[in-house]
C-alpha cells in the first residue's frame, strides 16, 4: 500500500520531525498535515471558579495564540519548498496531549514525531501515547540535523510480533530504498532467530525487495547501542523495529531497549507495537 496520508506534530520552533514530514511527502506524493495541539492548563477542579473569567479568556487566548504561530511557522516552511498542508487543530489539557493525538493518528497512513530533545521539547509521552494507542506507525525523527531520504533502511528483527508489524508498516518504505539490511543480534547460535531471518528476506523477495541478511553478535554492549553504531557505520537513513513495551498499573512504558534508541537514535527510527 502507497503512502499518502501523513500526519506530522507540529509545535512552536523549529522542528527536524517537520522538516522530515515535508521531505517525507514529497518523495512518497502524499498529502501532509500538521497535528497541531492548542494546550490548556489543567487546573484543579474547585480552581476555576475562584478565577476570573478575564484571566481564563486570557488563558485560552494565549493557547490559541501559540497554535497560530506554530502554524503560521509551518506553513512558511513549506511555502519555501513549494509544498501545500494542511492543518488539524487539537484541543488537549496539558499532560494529556499524547491522548488527542493518537486518536487523531488512527486515520492517518503514519504519523511523524520529534525525538525527545535535552534540551528542548520532551516528547516521549507524545510517542508513548501514539506507540501503544494509535494503531498506526510512528516514525521519530532525532533533533540533530539528518539526511532526508531514505536510500538504506535497516531492519532491527527479533522474529517478535512488534517486529513483524513494524516490517509490514515499512513495505512502502523499502520499496523507495536503494538498499535494504536484516539486522539480528545473538547470543551465540540461535537456529531458531537464523531461520526466521531468511524467511523475513524470502517474505520480502515476494514483494520485489531484495534484502541482504546481517547477524551481529551481542556480548557487553548494549543491544541498542549496536543497532545505533551499526547503523551509523553502513550510512543507513531509516531503522525499522519493533516498539516495545511492559504493563505498568495497566499502562503500556517503553521497554528499555526501545526507550535507549530514542534516548540515542541519530537517524529516523519507524516503530510500530
Amino acid at each position: 500500500m502507497a503512502l499518502k496520508d501523513l500526519l506530522v506534530f507540529v509545535d512552536t520552533g523549529a522542528s527536524k520531525a517537520g522538516s522530515y514530514g515535508l521531505s517525507l511527502a514529497a518523495a512518497c506524493g502524499a498529502s501532509l498535515t500538521a497535528a497541531v495541539p492548542v494546550v490548556e492548563p489543567s487546573l484543579p477542579p474547585h480552581l476555576p471558579a475562584e478565577l476570573s473569567e478575564d484571566l481564563l479568556a486570557r488563558i485560552r487566548e494565549d493557547a490559541e495564540a501559540s497554535a497560530d504561530k506554530a502554524i503560521q511557522e509551518f506553513s512558511h516552511a513549506a511555502r519555501q519548498i513549494g509544498r501545500s498542508i494542511e492543518v488539524a487543530r487539537f484541543k488537549a489539557i496539558a499532560g494529556e496531549v499524547g491522548d488527542g493525538l493518537s486518536r487523531l493518528a488512527r486515520c492517518f497512513d503514519t504519523v511523524i514525531l520529534p525525538q525527545p530533545d535535552p534540551d528542548g521539547v520532551d516528547s516521549s509521552d507524545l510517542i508513548e501515547a501514539c506507540l501503544f494507542g494509535a494503531g498506526r506507525p510512528l516514525i521519530v525523527v532525532p533533533y540533530i540535523p539528518i539526511r532526508e531520504e531514505i536510500g538504506s533502511v535497516m531492519i532491527a528483527w527479533d522474529g517478535g510480533v512488534p517486529a513483524a508489524r513494524a516490517v509490514a508498516d515499512a513495505l512502502p518504505f523499502l520499496t523507495l530504498a536503494r538498499r535494504v539490511e536484516v539486522v539480528t543480534a545473538t547470543k551465540g547460535e540461535n537456529a531458531r532467530l537464523h531461520l526466521m531471518e531468511k524467511n523475513l528476506v524470502r517474505h520480502l523477495a515476494r514483494h520485489g525487495i531484495q534484502a541482504e541478511a546481517t547477524s551481529l553478535p551481542v556480548d557487553e554492549i548494549d543491544v541498542a547501542d549496536m543497532l545505533l553504531s551499526h547503523a551509523a557505520d553502513s550510512g543507513v537513513d531509516l531503522m525499522v523495529m519493533g516498539g516495545y513495551g511492559h504493563s505498568r498499573f495497566r499502562e503500556a512504558v517503553l521497554g528499555g531497549t526501545t526507550r535507549e534508541v530514542l534516548r540515542s537514535m541519530t537517524i529516523p527510527v519507524l516503530m510500530s507495537h
